[in-house]
């Protein structure tokens, strides 16, 4: 468990470390933000595939359970997950709301958090280096979109009369949620090990939304260029480490 509690508690160091910029600049650097999200982006695509949808499948054929019927399953209850925080959180709203902006964010690191720790219980349960590092990546993936999500939070926080300290300590503390929700999903995928391929398959729609719905579309929206290769270059290092260690 120690492990699941380290990445998730990466995830929130790196909101944390976000946040934090609110203290040295101005506003963040539009190109870096750029790269950032759609190197995540491509993290999490390729863990999504790699890490999450095959081992799945391998799961499920050894536990003599259809795919054909069981994996879509997964994916539409995640897209229907997906949508119910959309439409809690007002996600596409043109209007800046603070309390709604940091609601959003706590919402949607459940989830992520959950990726951590299926990942980890995965990797626990059936062992291995490659499910391991696969683990590791996929927090890493998921804690590099944190951190400029953390500044999307605390500038805002700023810009509306807050302190820096406190535009600081609140912004940190929405990525907090991820730790418990990890630790959770760890212990479930750990000692409930029919439901885990269900739940590689949840995991895996659930990150192919974060990235398709959010962090893309904001990275191209920042710099077009700079995005696709983030997004190629993400994608092609998780790939790359799969491969080596599979």
């Amino acid at each position: 468990m120690h492990n699941a509690f380290l990445f998730t508690f990466l995830c929130f160091i790196l909101t944390s470390i976000g946040a934090g910029l609110v203290f040295i600049i101005r506003r963040p650097n539009k190109v870096l933000s750029s790269f950032l999200n759609s190197f995540a982006s491509g993290i999490m695509i390729s863990s999504s595939i790699f890490s999450l949808i095959i081992p799945s499948i391998d799961y499920c054929k050894e536990l003599n359970i259809k795919t054909w019927i069981s994996l879509p399953l997964c994916f539409i209850v995640a897209y229907f997950v997906i949508i119910v925080i959309n439409k809690i959180t007002n996600k596409g709203s043109d209007d800046v709301n603070i309390n709604a902006v940091a609601f959003s964010m706590a919402l949607h690191n459940i989830p992520e958090g959950m990726c951590v720790g299926f990942a980890f219980a995965n990797a626990t349960a059936f062992g291995g280096t490659s499910a391991f590092t696969s683990a590791v990546m996929i927090a890493i993936g998921i804690g590099i979109q944190n951190a400029p999500e953390g500044s999307s939070l605390s500038f805002p926080m700023y810009a509306n009369g807050y302190s820096k300290l406190k535009s600081f300590l609140f912004s940190s503390m929405v990525g907090f949620v991820e730790v418990p929700s990890g630790i959770i999903a760890y212990l479930l995928g750990l000692n409930f090990l029919v439901i885990l391929p269900y739940m590689l398959a949840f995991s895996s729609a659930i990150m192919l939304s974060v990235a398709c719905l959010d962090l893309i579309p904001d990275a191209i929206y920042l710099n077009k260029k700079v995005a696709t290769l983030g997004l190629f270059v993400g994608f092609i290092v998780m790939m790359l480490l799969d491969l080596a260690l599979g």
